[in-house]
């Protein structure tokens, strides 16, 4: 916000003093113009760069943890206690880069979406939900962990309100999306009949189909899947399914098992 004012303010100024001394306010018009734009241009990559060092910060915390985590393989106590410490300490980190978000629009919507990120994924739900609500709808990991939250929660209608709003913003951009939410969707406890959960399912993941061009490998096997009455298998997307926490990921034992 600040970003903006400031840029006006100089515009404003400097348009007047152009229109002034060349005789005619209309040939301030141009000057004012190019100072709005050039220097509102300078003080948002500066807002931009202080968020990318604080976000630089965050990713060498959780790189640390996750290689001691890795180190602590016997003690998996001790291993969960690093990484909640590690996200403990980006949260704070994140948190400094609300008072840049006085300064530009959008800054503190990514800064809630990322800690809304962390606290999902170490299965702090309660703390993430405000986080997640709040944070970047253009973000499209934050608004499906949101709907997630809510399935999990069996707030079947406000989860569908969730995903819908992500579609919205983020049509194009991944197959993990829509197959999050036709998952959801089918698993839901609501009390309807299994075909109404079904024909929902198949709905979602038509309409995903189609906005991924066909492209969609895992889109394409769980489409046909659900149309003959079997289980989604999300296993295709790896980890990027898994931090969901909608299934646990399986061990090599169990996979082979499962064959």
């Amino acid at each position: 916000m600040y970003n903006f004012l400031i840029a006006t303010g100089a515009a404003t100024l400097i348009g007047i003093l152009a229109g002034v001394g060349l005789g005619g306010w209309t040939y301030g018009i141009i000057p004012a113009l190019l100072v709005l734009l050039g220097g509102y241009f300078i003080l948002l990559r500066r807002s931009i760069k202080k968020v990318e060092v604080i976000s630089a910060r965050v990713g060498q915390i959780m790189t640390a943890a996750e290689r001691q985590s890795r180190g602590q393989a016997r003690n998996p106590r001790a291993a969960k206690q690093s990484i909640s410490r590690a996200i403990d300490q980006s949260i704070a980190e994140l948190r400094k880069g609300y008072d840049i978000g006085q300064w530009q629009w959008g800054v503190r919507s990514q800064l809630d979406a990322q800690i809304g990120n962390l606290l999902f994924m170490s299965e702090r739900y309660t703390e993430a939900k405000p986080y997640l609500k709040t944070g970047f709808v253009r973000q499209w990991t934050t608004r499906a962990m949101l709907g997630v939250l809510l399935y999990k929660e069996g707030n079947f209608s406000a989860m569908r309100d969730a995903f819908d709003e992500c579609i919205r913003f983020n049509k194009k951009k991944q197959g993990l999306l829509y197959a999050c939410y036709a998952w959801c969707l089918l698993n839901a406890k609501d009390g309807r009949k299994s075909e109404d959960r079904r024909a929902d399912a198949l709905e979602v993941l038509n309409r995903g189909h189609d906005a991924m061009d066909k492209k969609d490998d895992n889109l394409a096997r769980n489409l046909d899947a659900v149309r003959n009455g079997k289980r989604m298998n999300m296993t295709g997307y790896g980890q990027q399914w898994y931090m969901f926490r909608l299934e646990a990921m399986k061990t090599p034992r169990q996979q082979v098992r499962g064959r």
